[in-house]
């Protein structure tokens, strides 16, 4: 017996075999004697089969039709508003100005596509073509340039515009004379850079600052001075100041010295005013150091020290989250034990720089790294001291002792201050006189117009004759002195 199922299934066969013979070519009335369908439901069954054959052979996309990670409908609302009210702005612009949890840029561009919202440009159309010039303009202007190459683009002008009627620009005169210099001149070889190093550990320092700290809480600019060694690439000397003058060059120097026994040979660095002037030339020449400055705009001079700022601003600036002054200054220590000791240098083979600092053996006399201050000094003139013991420099007034009036007085820049000397050799000091007497008015902060020298017991300069008999005297022994291979504390003899 015939089941339900069984007759929807012959039902479905039999529609199907009766289409199947319309479409071979039979004829529609032995089709409906034979299966017993009606001829209107016959036509409807075949145009329902066509319909759905069309249908299957359109050519569809891969994938679900709607993608799973379809931004919500309101998001979408959202992006669709701002795109609205700003129709200039860039995709990234539009992301910026919504929430933190915001799609990416790119799914921004293809809500725009899909919501058919414009993006305008913010330059405004143009009102007229850009005109361009015919061959035989191009060949007019061409070879009256070649002509008339001594003249300047504005005559070019001129002359192209008064006797061949062509009108143009003497920005386009000049950038056609540009073009056709520069195929006229010969290759330019490139300048090949000359690479050096040094010998010997602390034969040469670099020194330069770093401009680019700017403070997150100040507002302000930091400066870190760094002072590196050649041949070990250590950093003998580096830390953050605020502001920098030739006096803190001075000191830092100073500190790398005692820090490790030692006086280099030469240092070199660029021509900012804190690393110039007569009282850094005078400390060095005293000391036997050789100044060099490098050549203006080539900062290949100091490249080891500039290679070695880029490794500071990625490892240790940008590490921090914020800028502070006091966080700065105290995590830097322990950057420099990492870079001096634990750090390897590409130019060492992967070796730290401490291992090249070990390799030398011979330490500076200790009385003179203890009164390398007194080394830093030069001469400032005289002035005769006036009624009432009073003195006139740079415009301020200074008080000294009202017995001096009448006398004269010589004048030594030191790292304390102006020292004064008078005829009975007592000395007088003014405390502050480079960051307060050495500056207009306008520029400090201080309100107060008159300073005071102050009595010393002695001097806080070396005397001459006495550095020149001392190198005499002391030579052979500064260097018969050896330290052990595992101090870090080399030096150069003086």
């Amino acid at each position: 017996m015939m089941t339900p199922e069984d007759k929807h299934v012959d039902k479905h066969q039999q529609r199907f075999d009766a289409v199947m013979a319309v479409l071979q070519g039979h004829a529609p009335s032995e089709v409906e004697a034979q299966y017993h369908l009606c001829r209107s439901d016959l036509y409807k069954f075949k145009h329902r089969a066509l319909s759905a054959i069309h249908a299957a052979l359109v050519d569809h996309k891969r994938g679900p039709r709607r993608p799973a990670n379809r931004i919500p409908t309101e998001q979408e609302h959202e992006i669709k508003a701002i795109c609205e009210r700003h129709p200039t702005w860039s995709s990234y612009q539009v992301r910026r100005s919504l929430s933190p949890h915001a799609p990416c840029a790119r799914t921004i561009q293809r809500v725009r596509k899909r919501l058919g919202l414009p993006c305008l440009s913010r330059r405004p159309v143009p009102r007229w073509k850009d005109r361009r010039f015919s061959p035989e303009e191009q060949r007019v202007i061409t070879s009256t340039i070649q002509q008339k190459c001594h003249l300047g683009p504005r005559r070019l002008a001129w002359d192209i515009h008064n006797e061949h009627g062509v009108r143009i620009s003497r920005s386009t005169c000049w950038r056609r004379k540009r073009r056709l210099l520069t195929k006229r001149s010969l290759p330019s070889v490139p300048s090949s850079s000359q690479r050096y190093e040094r010998k010997h550990p602390h034969s040469l320092w670099h020194g330069d600052l770093l401009e680019k700290v700017t403070l997150t809480d100040e507002n302000r600019t930091a400066y870190q001075l760094t002072w590196q060694d050649d041949y070990s690439r250590t950093y003998v000397f580096c830390d953050l100041f605020r502001e920098v003058t030739v006096n803190t060059t001075i000191q830092s120097l100073i500190t790398a010295m005692r820090t490790y026994q030692t006086i280099p040979r030469a240092i070199v660095c660029d021509n900012g005013s804190y690393f110039k002037g007569k009282l850094l030339t005078e400390f060095c020449q005293r000391l036997g150091i050789r100044l060099i400055h490098s050549t203006v705009n080539h900062p290949q001079t100091n490249g080891k020290l500039e290679r070695a700022f880029r490794d500071d601003m990625n490892e240790f600036y940008r590490q921090h989250a914020q800028w502070i002054f006091h966080d700065l200054q105290r995590d830097l220590p322990d950057y420099l034990l990492y870079r001096n000791e634990r750090r390897g240098h590409y130019a060492l083979q992967g070796q730290p720089a401490i291992t090249r600092v070990r390799e030398q053996h011979f330490f500076a006399l200790p009385t003179v790294l203890e009164q390398l201050e007194r080394y830093a000094w030069c001469e400032r003139g005289q002035k005769i001291v006036r009624p009432n013991g009073r003195v006139k420099i740079n415009g301020r007034i200074a008080k000294i002792a009202p017995r001096l009036s009448g006398q004269r007085l010589d004048l030594y820049e030191t790292l304390n201050g102006l020292e004064a000397q008078a005829a009975d050799d007592t000395y007088y000091l003014l405390r502050n006189y480079r960051p307060e007497l050495c500056r207009p008015r306008w520029f400090t902060n201080t309100r107060r117009w008159v300073y005071t020298f102050e009595r010393q017991g002695a001097s806080f300069r070396i005397d001459d004759a006495i550095l020149v008999s001392r190198k005499h005297d002391s030579g052979q022994s500064m260097t018969s002195r050896k330290t052990s291979l595992d101090c870090p504390r080399i030096a150069v003899a003086l």
